[in-house]
């Protein structure tokens, strides 16, 4: 039997609609490019579902463990201190378990996005939008 994954998409949360159109719309092409994978979002604060509503939707889908990737492009306090407490999850060990279904899950947590050619590469992108609709 292989380890079903799953993947918590992680938010900010604000009161401007396209905070969350964002992480959902990521949340979005990571399940259509990796349909072996299941994906949620929750929120920090502000949004729906919270982080805690977003883990309890992995139930019913057989995930074994959870990766809880902040979609922030660097640490601050909250990726480093709010989102472990939020999560239960150590800073030292970024990993715990959870029960979901009656059985223990793994919940990890990754980096956030960081420096990456991605990343470069999408800013590099987002320039070339800014001078060709000038």
């Amino acid at each position: 039997m292989s380890e079903k994954i799953g993947i918590l998409a992680l938010g900010h949360g604000s009161r401007h609609p396209h905070n969350k159109d964002v992480v959902s719309g990521v949340a979005d092409l990571i399940a259509k490019k990796y349909k072996n994978v299941v994906v949620r979002i929750g929120f920090m604060n502000m949004n729906t579902p919270t982080m805690k509503e977003g883990l309890e939707a992995f139930k019913g889908t057989g995930v074994s463990t959870i990766v809880a990737v902040p979609i922030f492009l660097a640490h601050g306090v909250h990726t480093m201190e709010d989102i472990p407490q939020i999560l239960g999850i150590s800073r030292d060990s970024r990993k715990t378990n959870i029960k979901l279904d009656g059985k223990n899950v793994t919940l990890v947590y990754s980096e956030p996005l960081g420096i990456d050619e991605l990343v470069a590469e999408l800013a590099f992108k987002r320039a070339q939008e800014a001078l060709a609709s000038n």
